[in-house]
């Protein structure tokens, strides 16, 4: 009977990590949000501490643009976490809505990377009175291949990043901390029963 036990505590320890570990993977980026509005000196904060981490990028671009084109704010060797990835100087650039990309370089040619849509640029012209998210502007978490030869620049055109079907949602974030909750209150009852048999035992002994 210990030892069933044993083995379901087990298997609900390698479940629960198996649900919350690879969300420490992902790219975050903190400041700005979606759909926010920004002018001057933009601080744009989040983590890049992911494993493998050799260095990171931060880039921005038109939000409409069929070139796909990206003009690089910043770069750093360093793990950042929690804090300040760059500072935007949004008073070199024309008002209007842009995304911003957070791009982490991986060992063996690996590459994750956020972005944050329709971040919306107000220097010269008046901010709307209510900023609401727009439907759908949210970060994209991505994991990609790069070439092995592949060196980061200021300035890229590149294809588009086909979907990718790790992509996570906030939706699936909140499901995720459910089950996660659901699991934790069933350890707790796998363990409650171990000590109570644990006493029913000395009692019977």
């Amino acid at each position: 009977m210990f030892k069933i036990i044993l083995w379901l505590v087990r298997w609900w320890m390698v479940l629960v990590a198996g649900w919350f570990v690879p969300l420490a993977q992902q790219v975050i980026v903190d400041t700005p949000r979606p759909g926010e509005a920004v002018q001057g000196q933009v601080t744009i904060a989040g983590n890049v501490d992911l494993e493998g981490f050799q260095s990171y990028e931060v880039s921005f671009a038109y939000q409409r643009d069929d070139t796909n084109t990206w003009f690089l704010i910043d770069k750093g060797d360093q793990i950042v976490r929690g804090g300040t990835l760059a500072t935007w100087d949004t008073t070199t650039i024309t008002d209007g809505q842009y995304r911003i990309r957070v791009r982490v370089y991986l060992s063996e040619g690996r590459m994750a990377e956020t972005i944050v849509q329709q971040v919306r640029v107000r220097n010269y012209t008046p901010i709307e009175t209510s900023t609401p998210v727009p439907q759908g502007a949210v970060g994209s978490q991505k994991t990609i291949t790069a070439p092995g030869d592949y060196t980061p620049s200021g300035v890229e055109g590149q294809g588009t990043v086909p979907a990718n079907p790790l992509e996570i949602s906030s939706d699936k974030l909140q499901r995720s901390f459910l089950l996660g909750g659901i699991v934790a209150i069933g350890l707790f009852i796998l363990l409650g029963g171990y000590f109570l048999l644990q006493v029913l035992f000395r009692k019977g002994g």
